[in-house]
Order: C-alpha cells, then structure tokens, then sequence
C-alpha cells in the first residue's frame, strides 16, 4: 500500500513494475510550532498509516 500523493513515487514503482494500491492519506502536513524536524516525521508517519488503515480494516499494519 502506498499512503500517497506523490507522482513520484508512484511512476518509481511503475517503473520498478512492483505491484502496489495507491491511496490519498488527506492530512494536514503542516508542522506545529516548535516541533522537531524528527517529531514531524514521526508524527505524519503514523497520520499517515493511521488515515489510510482507516480505509482498509482488514489490513494489519
């Protein structure tokens, strides 16, 4: 699963010929004040997850 919206990375994986489903997480990622360039990614790594798991119950993480 691919938690998205990038067009690069999705013409790598064509690219690549790797099979994958592409799905829009849609959150906000605009960093909060005072956070740490690792708390941001941390924090929209599991937005992300989280937001498309959503979408797909019964898929495990």
């Amino acid at each position: 699963m691919l938690a998205s919206s990038s067009r690069w990375r999705r013409e790598l994986l064509d690219r690549l010929q790797l099979p994958y489903q592409c799905h829009s997480p849609d959150i906000d990622e605009t960093p909060h004040p005072g956070e740490t360039p690792r708390a941001l990614v941390h924090r929209l790594a599991l937005s992300k997850a989280n937001a498309v798991a959503a979408h797909f119950p019964a898929t495990t993480l």
